[in-house]
This record gives C-alpha cells, structure tokens and sequence, in this order.
C-alpha cells in the first residue's frame, strides 16, 4: 500500500476550505394600526439566501400598496375608508437567486374615523321679490339635495337620511313627508308678514347627524304684486288702430279690483285709457318708428306695476291698391263705428279707410273713407269742383290711387254708348280660354250701330269714340273691377255713387258687370265657357256664361 496525500471527505480536491449557504430568512417588520384613509410605511428586511433578494407585498384588495423598487422591502401602504374596526394581514414575500422563497406577515388593524356630514338647504326664488320672502298662496321649496359627507362611503351615497322640522311661524308642514330631501310647502293668507323657520337634519351613511337652521319672510296678502299680463302688440302703420289688450290678476284674495291707466311715450289718442282692453290710434310718423305702450295697475292694497310693450308703426306709404272702404266694427249681433274690445283684428281697424278717419290721409281728390277720385271732362282734364256731391257734365272718372281712369255711365240718353243699361255678351278673340264667347248679333239689348252687342264690339266703339279723349279703353280685370268696390255701404250698388252715379236703373238681382278673364271654374272638353264678373249689388265675384247678357264698363291705363 501506498502512503501519503491530504485527501479527506471534506477534501474539495483543490486545497479550498467548502462554502457554507446561509437560509434565507424574511422579516415584514412590526404590525400597524392606522385610521381609515392614513397611509404609512412598511419597513421590512431579510438575511441569508443565494444572491440578489426579490420582495413582493401583497394585500387584500380593500388595502393599497405602493411598492416602487423590488430589490428592496419597503413600501407604502394606504389604510381603506371604513365604518368599523377592520385587520387585514400584509404578507412580505422574498425569493434568491437560487430559487428558495420565504414570507413573513404582520397585521394592519384600521380604525374608523368620520367626519360629521354638511346639512345645506336651497330654496327657489320668487320674481319680483326680496331672498327668501314668499308672497300670499305661493309655493316655497325646501332642497337639501346639496348636502355632502366630506369622507363619503364607496358607491354609496352621501346622505343615508333626511329630516325636516319646522321651528317657529304657522304650521306649514302639515301633510308634508318630511323624510324627502325636497319638500314643498304652500304659504297661507297672512295679515301681517311673519317669519317661519325650519331645521335639516341629515345623517350619513356612518350614523352621524348634522343639522342647519333657515329663516323664511311669509309676506302678508297686502304685500303681494299683482301679475300683469298683456297680449303682444301688433306692428301698425300711421293712423292705423293699435289693439292693446292686457289683463291683472294676485294670489291674494282681497287685491282686486284692479286700476289702470294706459301711456305711450308719445302722444296718442286712446280709445278709452283707463280700460285694460282698447285702442290707440298710431301717430302719424315720418320713418319708422319704435313706439312703447305701457299699463299701470294698481290693486286695492295701492301695489302697483308696470308692464311695457313696443310696437313698430310703419311710415305711410305710397298707396297701390285702394282699402275696402269698411269703417264699421262687428260684435256676435250688430255693427257700429265703434270699436269692439271683445273682437280685436278687424278690417276697421287697418288701412286707409282707418288713416282717413284718424285724419292722417291727404288726398288729390275725394271720396268715401279712403277711396280718393277726381272727375275727369270729356277732354280728361281733372274739373276742380269742391262740392263731392255736385253733378257737373262728366264722363269719366280717375282713382289718385290705383292710376286707372273709369267710364262713367248716364241715365239720360238710352241712345249714348255710357247709357246704364246696355247689355252685352262676353266676346274675345285673343285671351279667351279657348272659347270666343258670341257676338249676339242683332240683339237689342245694346245701342250699337254694329248689331253686334258684345264686350269687344263694345269696346271698339268707345275707342272709336275717344271718350274723353283716350282711345285705349278695355275690360277691367278682376282686381281692378274689384279695386272701386266700396265694400262699407249698406245698399247697392256698392260703389261710391258721388263719383259713379247710374250703374243700373230698376235692378232686380244680381247686377253682374264683365272682366276680362275666363273663369277655369266650370271649364268643359278644355273650353272655358264662363267669365269673371262681379255683382255690383252685393260686391261678390262669381263666373257667369259668356252667352248671357250682363253690364259692362271700361277702363284705361294704371299704375
């Protein structure tokens, strides 16, 4: 055998002393008792292990824990809202390099800690009245919506109860469910202004209770304003009426009767001022002009207020189209010059006719209302004559408005082509509806020398004539024929007869006088077989077959 050598069962084999591996050992440091909300700092650490230490916290999920670097053991922890002692376990993990792990706990105990809640009431504010003072049988509302809970519960809200109380003044409550966050109370008839105070108590979700007080103005009957309420005004011209409509009402009982008086920041005419329904008559300006009315009421407690209206009144005009001729005001039975408070917008109240009664037209002629004519001698001269209801020689007729020049009839010789009662059919060869009419030959219903008693042959001969010296007489149409009719007389014919005297002798119905148009109404296979033509004995239009024998008069020119 052979001898020697320093081998041995601890013997590395390359004369090294062997290492000796150290366990790893982990600490999470001391239990913590925090209040809810409050964070603190984990402070934990370790020994032993193979190479570099990773640490891992880990909590419930109620707890955060902020843990930034894992090479290290500490951390942050946030302590959970709460509304009772809780202990949740925080356990401290920490693996070597090698593989090995360990852990260590601690406890977290967390104490509740609650901040009262903050009782808040709004209430609604009454126009035209001072903060939290309530008039007379009006409605105060009562919200405690706004009130918080500084430190609120997770997905809970912030008040788990209300409770209203009333303090002092008359019991307003009575019937209330004062459990509601909103409540709403109605104020009684007072005599004297009172005070009435009431008290929110709220609790939060943690049974903590706030309350706060607040102090209400109960107005007496006799410090409740009147609601004045008017109807918008309609835009006028000058001379035109202006509707002016309004009424007054109180909560409280004892306020009417109401007073008013009606102003204008101009001078105006009124109907009647002191009447919460009447009229005005616009003034006459000379570019439009912003006008405002206003209504003072006063109830019997002598409150009182203003209400204000504008109203555009548009300067006159260049008239184109004569007015109606109606200056009556109708009510449900009858009708009169006056003006009817109860039915507002009628045609009286509108239009030359109405600027003529207000004074406010200035006219080259004369005539009815707002109609404006100046008689014409067989020359077309204007005869200046002053008196309307003269009966100088003339054949013709001029309107200052619309510009058109009339054919005046006579009575006097039924051999004259103006004669009143000449008949004639509907004939025209152009413009006709597809249907000519007839030439009535041989009739004898006219004077003419033709025998063809007609609305063309008609007109031919009075161009031939030259009445008054114009040769391009022709048909009216309808609107022009319609422009004379003087819709305000109670008798036919409804024209101004100062100026258009004779338009029918011994008439019986309808006193029919031709347009030019064709009437669609009525039209057969495409052929217009009527025509337009107005009854002078009532003012209405109607169609009547071309074939018959109607009245006719002529006119020229116009705007």
């Amino acid at each position: 055998m052979a001898c020697g050598g320093s081998g041995g069962s601890d013997d590395t084999g390359d004369g090294q002393a062997p290492t000796t591996v150290q366990p790893l050992l982990v600490n999470a440091g001391t239990n913590l008792t925090l209040n809810e909300d409050e964070s603190a700092d984990l402070v934990g650490g370790s020994s032993g292990g193979s190479g570099a230490i990773t640490f891992t916290w880990q909590a419930p999920s109620q707890v955060q824990i902020t843990h930034t670097d894992t090479s290290v053991a500490n951390a942050t922890v946030l302590a959970p809202s709460t509304t009772q002692v809780q202990q949740y376990t925080l356990t401290l993990r920490a693996s070597d390099a090698a593989g090995n792990e360990q852990s260590d706990t601690i406890t977290l105990n967390v104490n509740p800690v609650n901040e009262p809640p903050l009782a808040i009431i709004t209430t609604n504010q009454i126009t035209p009245y001072a903060e939290r003072s309530y008039p007379t049988l009006s409605t105060i509302t009562l919200d405690a919506g706004s009130s918080t809970d500084p430190d609120p519960m997770p997905n809970i809200a912030d008040i788990a109860e209300y409770r209203w109380q009333q303090i002092s003044g008359p019991n307003l409550l009575a019937g209330v469910d004062t459990s509601q966050a909103i409540i709403s109370v109605i104020t009684p008839i007072l005599e004297q202004e009172t005070q009435a105070q009431f008290r929110l108590n709220v609790t939060d979700q943690e049974q903590t209770t706030s309350s706060t007080d607040i102090s209400l103005v109960l107005l007496a009957q006799s410090q409740t304003i009147p609601v004045v309420t008017s109807v918008p005004i309609k835009n006028v011209f000058s001379g035109e009426l202006v509707h002016l409509s309004a009424s007054a009402s109180s909560l409280a009982p004892d306020a009417s009767p109401f007073n008013a008086i009606w102003m204008a920041d101009t001078p105006v005419d009124f109907i009647d001022d002191t009447q919460f329904i009447t009229a005005a008559i616009s003034p006459l300006v000379q570019q439009n002009t912003s006008l405002t009315y206003q209504i003072s009421v006063e109830d019997s407690f002598f409150n009182e207020v203003i209400e204000e209206q504008t109203v555009q009144v548009y300067a006159p005009v260049p008239k184109v189209f004569n007015d109606t001729g109606i200056v009556h005001f109708a009510d449900s039975q009858s009708t009169s010059t006056q003006y009817q408070v109860d039915y507002p917008g009628q045609d009286a109240a509108y239009g030359s006719d109405r600027q003529n009664a207000s004074g406010q037209v200035t006219k080259v002629g004369q005539g009815e209302n707002g109609f404006d004519f100046t008689r014409l001698d067989n020359n077309g001269d204007p005869i200046l004559e002053q008196d309307p209801n003269s009966d100088p020689t003339y054949s013709c007729v001029r309107d200052n408005v619309t510009g058109l020049v009339w054919q005046i009839k006579s009575n006097i010789d039924v051999t004259s082509i103006n004669y009143v009662d000449q008949k004639v059919t509907w004939f025209s060869e152009e413009e006709n509806g597809n249907f000519e009419g007839a030439q009535n030959e041989d009739s004898t219903s006219c004077n003419q020398s033709s025998g063809q008693c007609n609305t063309q042959a008609y007109t031919q001969a009075l161009n031939s004539e030259g009445l008054c010296g114009f040769f391009d007489w022709r048909l009216p149409s309808p609107s022009e024929l319609q422009s004379i009719i003087h819709y305000g007389k109670s008798a036919p014919p409804m024209v101004d007869t100062a100026f258009f005297p004779f338009w029918a002798s011994n008439a019986d119905g309808p006193l029919w006088y031709w347009t030019s148009q064709s009437s669609a109404d009525g039209v057969s296979d495409d052929i217009a077989r009527n025509a337009w033509a107005f009854d002078m004995n009532t003012g209405n239009d109607g169609f009547v077959n071309k074939l018959s024998e109607q009245r006719i008069v002529l006119v020229r020119a116009g705007r």
